[in-house]
């Protein structure tokens, strides 16, 4: 039912090595997506602290424009990049999501918020002050509403800049 067309980050990292404990880094997210014949498109921001070398965690939101119902995520993330090169780092993370859903169905039952929860792993590319990463993302849904699958798998792709 749900199905993620596009999701793009663009993140600028405040230092000039971003994986050092104490980075941080602010990322705009845009994208499409569909639930049924709804289109939508994606509007966020999030924000990650590196609490450790190697290790952050981050918060966001996103706002699900031009469909009903009515969509919003608030995320709880942390990711972990191992030093493989110079220039190349895999990661691993773990997401949890809240959803919060406005709207009601053709019955007019309202909808009920939900989580979500998954994993992402991708590969980083850290070439002076650019980064790119690319990845897969899975969630599962705890929900057995109509609007969503029991969970899904997605890429990520991420753009980031360094000062």
């Amino acid at each position: 039912m749900y199905k993620l067309f596009f999701l793009l980050i663009i993140s600028i990292g405040l230092q000039a090595d971003m994986f050092v404990q104490g980075s941080k880094s602010v990322g705009l997210k845009l994208g499409s997506a569909s639930i049924g014949n709804e289109d939508y498109t994606i509007a966020g921001i999030t924000g990650n602290y590196f609490i450790a070398d190697s290790l952050s965690i981050g918060l966001g939101y996103e706002k699900w424009f031009s469909g009903d119902p009515d969509i919003s995520k608030v995320t709880l993330e942390t990711t972990y990049f191992i030093r493989a090169t110079d220039t190349v780092r895999p990661y691993g993370g773990l997401i949890y999501r809240r959803i919060l859903i406005s709207g009601s169905d053709f019955f007019g039952r309202s909808y009920d918020d939900t989580n979500s929860y998954g994993g992402r792993a991708g590969l980083a590319f850290v070439k002076d002050n650019l980064l790119l990463s690319a990845g897969l993302v899975y969630e599962r849904y705890d929900s057995t509403q109509r609007l969503f699958d029991d969970s899904e798998t997605y890429v990520e792709l991420t753009i980031g800049f360094v000062f």
